[in-house]
């Protein structure tokens, strides 16, 4: 069984997340191409693919547009394949249930996109000097992390890397893809 795993990623969340669900996929017999769908802009067939992942960072609850066309453009051939889409996101920490509802259904639906499983993720908030945000989205997500430490509870490095994914959760995701693969 083949899957592709197209994403694109802001600050390197997403695209952490999808190098991850390739090797859990591995780890299941499936092989997985991982697609930066930011960098490369000749998109290949779905032809081969048993199933494709979606994902996608996200930035004032919106999609990078990147994968986001990618799902436009590529629902034609996305049907009658497995398709799951996921997202990483903040407000999975402040609502979930919104996160799924208005980040995930509502763009399979825009997008014309049946999917079989979606999940929303964590973010990884960095602010830290290796960080790939610049000065004004450090600045945002510092704030951020203030209101999160004050209203959640959690205990964040304002100057540091603060990974708040739950891998696994992902590792679940990919395996229930796989096994939705060979039903």
């Amino acid at each position: 069984m083949r899957v592709l795993i197209a994403y694109g990623s802001r600050w390197g969340s997403a695209e952490e997340i999808a190098e991850r669900l390739a090797g859990f996929l591995g780890e299941e017999g499936v092989e997985a191409t991982v697609l930066d769908v930011k960098r490369i802009r000749l998109w290949p067939s779905l032809e081969g693919y048993d199933g494709v992942m979606v994902g996608s960072g996200v930035k004032i609850s919106k999609w990078m547009g990147e994968p986001l066309a990618f799902l436009r453009r590529k629902a034609g051939e996305l049907r009658g394949r497995r398709v799951a889409l996921f997202v990483s996101c903040m407000s999975v920490l402040v609502e979930p249930e919104n996160a799924r509802r208005d980040l995930l259904e509502k763009v399979a639906e825009a997008a014309g996109v049946e999917a079989d499983l979606m999940e929303a993720f964590g973010p990884v908030l960095d602010v830290g000097p290796g960080s790939r945000m610049g000065f004004l989205d450090k600045k945002i997500a510092q704030s951020v992390m203030l209101g999160l430490s004050k209203e959640k509870g959690l205990e964040l490095d304002a100057k540091g890397r603060n990974d708040l994914r739950d891998w696994d959760r992902i590792r679940d995701f990919a395996h229930r893809f796989a096994e939705s693969l060979r039903e």
